[in-house]
């Protein structure tokens, strides 16, 4: 084997070499680019968690704000249920 077919071999040897990493090289940018998009997708799907936690948020406000209203009007209930009561009695009273 002289110096030539040597250079050859190598020469073919690199060849291969560049190919496959060109090859692989094309794999990684088909992933980064897939990983690129998932990442956008998750971003997407965090905002809409963000604005369906705030919507959440909301919505507890506005129980909270109602079960005060519901209290409130429970306790008018008693009050005037106390009061009807107690004119009753006075009334009754009256008539007897």
């Amino acid at each position: 084997m002289d110096l030539n077919e040597l250079a050859g071999i190598v020469q073919q040897g690199f060849k291969e070499m560049h190919e496959a990493f060109s090859a692989v090289n094309g794999r990684i940018d088909k992933l980064e680019l897939r990983m690129n998009g998932l990442e956008q997708r998750m971003n997407g799907l965090e905002t809409r968690m963000d604005g369906l936690e705030t919507r959440m948020d909301g919505f507890e406000q506005r129980m909270d704000k109602m079960e005060e209203r519901m209290v409130a009007i429970e306790n008018d209930i008693n009050f005037l249920s106390r009061m009807y009561g107690e004119h009753s009695v006075m009334l009754n009273r009256l008539l007897n």
